[in-house]
């Protein structure tokens, strides 16, 4: 399926692609325009006569041009004049015509040398253009000239622009204004279909709210028809020609607020940057209401001062768009951010045709407002595409179909086989007959509808077990353990599954009769143990479910005796048989695991060197036996005294090593101080050593230290000075 970047970057080239061809067919007929005439300009006051700048009273004369146009500053008191020069072929038949790119003038008037009138245009009507949507001003010249003719052309306004001024015969000029009319039916239909399908999908889905793009492209249709002149086509807004140019640019003006208020919308920078959303709400809001203030309240006199206004204002909201869509996360951004882009773009060289460095194609023109037109069509069109894709993906998607009562068993049985293999493998010694019950109840709860479910295990491996789920129920089986522990022995002593009726009272208050399947579980007298799953009184368990209970009993149960039975082997294989601490060479894979630890938690660990004084002159009086009398019970009051997590072990023949994690030098001295006063304080018969004593060296891993051989040196070498400088010390 085609993803929505994919379908986003196709659309894109294929729109500029549309685009670079339109310069080749707007030029169509442009082998039947005069490119050779003479074009000159000059300027003054308003109602000079033309007989005065043919007599050279007006001063200071036509100054030649270089180009078929030239940019311009229309003033209300100052007329501009063209002077036009040109070879017309021979024919009597031809009809010629002066064209000029539409801009906010006033009044053009094609005069004569003899002063005639013979053509006047204005941007506020269309009487010179028998057709809508015109692109041009049409200036006919009189049937039967041929040969040098020269003719004037007076401008009055009160604007800046660019003239850009072409001599056609009638046919191309037709052409050249059919083309146009096609281009501008394209622009304000786009405009229009994107309102009515805000209007649409705002019915279809209420929730979507995209009125505001249908109010932006409204807005952006007036702005183009304002602009472009064909406003004043219309009787009902044919009162707005008595304002001037401040009109145009004041409708101009009115799109640049509502396409930066639909961007934010569009982006959704409510949730990519809410924190600068009011402010770029304020700013597309500013830009709105200050053209309308401007559409209703400027005299038509301050054009001039309107226009850069008008012209900053979308440069702001342009910019500030582009900026907000890039703050947007989604693939959808693209599409009209390279759109918008090439809109600025193509504004620019709008700005360099009127300045005659571009030539005056309707695609350097006029594209602008296509790009535009198409920039709001994405805004509507993106998210009802994207929504639609994601139903129609969701429509393809097909369910998976509800697996039977035996698939989710024979699923569950996997699960619970292959968790309980998993967390064996990787748990700590105390935890594993916790993972085991803990599956077993997991495994169950999703095949056996079930109230509650409980794992009771008393003295089990020297402790009492229970797991409840869910875990919100464990004080209602406590109080079930404390009222019926003696019927609940006798049953799982029973040893086959059997449910019973239990009513018993709870925390909460006396309980209703539940019903409960009792499993029981393999522990060894004087222990016992059971699965207990619980249900309401009126629903009983068939065979087949008590069945499976005993399944998945036996199966953790199994696992669990494993691992312990591993465990137990491993034990027996690290333990010193003589004193039950860990083998030097289990002692040194400890102490290896606690410094990588700590050296990537960057926490302290220090290593403990204990000798026993008393030993040499123990085993001269009783060889190696006298050794064990005092290592054996040191060993086992170490393992008391040992905190939580830390490892103790045999270091030689004369004493022990002791991994302090977590500690510094200060605190393992102390540590070490209370164990050496633990050993001063163990009752010792005297016929064997009138008490025992240590001398204890500490010795600190040093900072992202990994050889714990060279910190077992270090402690042992200063255990063994505090044994030599008396005894019963510590030394570090």
């Amino acid at each position: 399926m085609l993803t929505m970047r994919t379908a986003m970057i196709v659309f894109t080239v294929l729109v500029l692609c549309g685009l670079a061809a339109a310069p080749a067919r707007a030029a169509d007929g442009e082998s039947a325009r005069l490119s050779s005439f003479e074009l000159a300009m000059m300027e003054t006051p308003r109602g000079t006569p033309l007989d005065d700048i043919l007599s050279g009273r007006a001063q200071p004369g036509f100054t030649p041009l270089l180009s078929p146009g030239t940019a311009f500053n229309a003033r209300p008191d100052r007329a501009i004049w063209l002077r036009l020069r040109v070879a017309l072929p021979p024919g009597p038949s031809e009809q010629w015509r002066v064209d000029l790119v539409r801009v906010p003038l006033d009044r053009i008037r094609l005069r004569m040398p003899d002063g005639r009138t013979v053509a006047q245009e204005s941007f506020y009507g269309t009487k010179g253009s028998t057709q809508p949507w015109p692109s041009n001003f049409e200036l006919p010249l009189p049937a039967g000239l041929s040969g040098d003719v020269t003719l004037y052309l007076e401008l009055e306004g009160n604007t800046r622009g660019g003239l850009h001024v072409r001599v056609m015969n009638a046919s191309a000029s037709d052409a050249g204004e059919a083309a146009a009319r096609t281009y501008f039916r394209v622009v304000y239909a786009v405009l229009l279909l994107v309102v009515v399908v805000s209007l649409g999908r705002r019915l279809l889905e209420p929730q979507s709210g995209p009125l505001g793009m249908g109010a932006a492209a409204f807005c952006t249709w007036l702005a183009c028809l304002g602009i472009n002149g064909h406003l004043y086509s219309l009787p009902e807004v044919s009162r707005l020609s008595g304002i001037g140019a401040t009109a145009p640019l004041a409708l101009f003006m009115l799109g640049a607020g509502p396409l930066l208020l639909a961007t934010t919308r569009y982006a959704g920078l409510g949730k990519s940057a809410p924190a600068i959303l009011p402010w770029i709400r304020g700013i597309g809001w500013l830009l709105a209401v200050a053209a309308l203030a401007a559409l209703f309240f400027l005299p038509g006199t301050e054009g001039p001062r309107m226009q850069p206004v008008a012209v900053g204002a979308w440069v702001v909201a342009v910019v500030l768009s582009l900026s907000v869509l890039l703050m947007d996360s989604r693939n959808t951004r693209w599409a009209p951010f390279a759109s918008l882009l090439m809109m600025l773009m193509l504004a620019v060289m709008r700005f360099l045709a009127d300045r005659q460095v571009l030539p005056a194609t309707l695609f350097n023109l006029y594209g602008w407002q296509l790009m535009l037109a198409l920039t709001m069509a994405l805004y509507v069109s993106l998210p009802w595409m994207r929504s639609a894709m994601q139903r129609w993906a969701i429509r393809r998607r097909k369910e998976p179909p509800e697996p039977g009562a035996e698939e989710k068993i024979a699923m569950a049985r996997e699960k619970l086989v292959a968790t309980l293999q998993a967390g064996l493998r990787h748990a700590a010694d105390g935890d594993m007959k916790w993972i085991a019950f803990r599956r077993l109840l997991d495994g169950l709860k999703p095949v056996l509808p079930q109230t509650s479910a409980a794992v009771v295990a008393m003295d089990f491996h020297g402790e009492d077990v229970l797991q409840v789920e869910p875990p919100g129920a464990e004080a209602r089986y406590r109080e079930l353990l404390a009222q019926r522990s003696t019927l609940l022995r006798n049953l799982s002593r029973l040893r086959a599954p059997q449910q019973v009726g239990i009513d018993f009272d709870g925390p909460d208050g006396p309980l209703q009769q539940v019903q409960m399947a009792l499993i029981p579980l393999p522990v060894p007298k004087p222990g016992w143990g059971a699965l207990l799953v619980e249900r309401p009184a009126n629903v009983t368990y068939s065979d087949a479910e008590m069945a499976l209970c005993a399944e998945f009993a036996a199966v953790a149960m199994l696992a669990g005796e494993e691992a312990a039975s591993v465990v137990s082997a491993q034990r027996t294989a690290e333990t010193d048989e003589l004193t039950g601490t860990l083998r030097l060479e289990a002692l040194r894979a400890g102490l290896a695991r606690i410094l990588d630890a700590a050296r990537l938690a960057q926490r302290p660990v220090s290593l403990l060197c204990i000798i026993v004084d008393q030993l040499p002159s123990l085993r001269e009086a009783a060889a190696e036996g006298g050794a064990a009398l005092a290592l054996e019970p040191i060993g086992a009051l170490l393992r008391e005294e040992l905190d939580y997590g830390d490892l103790v072990g045999r270091s030689g023949p004369d004493g022990f090593l002791v991994v302090a994690d977590g500690k510094r030098l200060l605190e393992a001295r102390e540590y070490a101080e209370r164990l050496r006063a633990a050993v001063q304080r163990m009752p010792v018969d005297e016929r064997i050593a009138p008490g025992y004593t240590v001398s204890i060296g500490v010795a600190p891993a040093i900072p992202g230290e990994r050889d714990g051989a060279a910190l077992i040196e270090r402690a042992t070498r200063a255990a063994q000075i505090a044994s030599k400088n008396g005894a019963d010390q510590i030394f570090s």
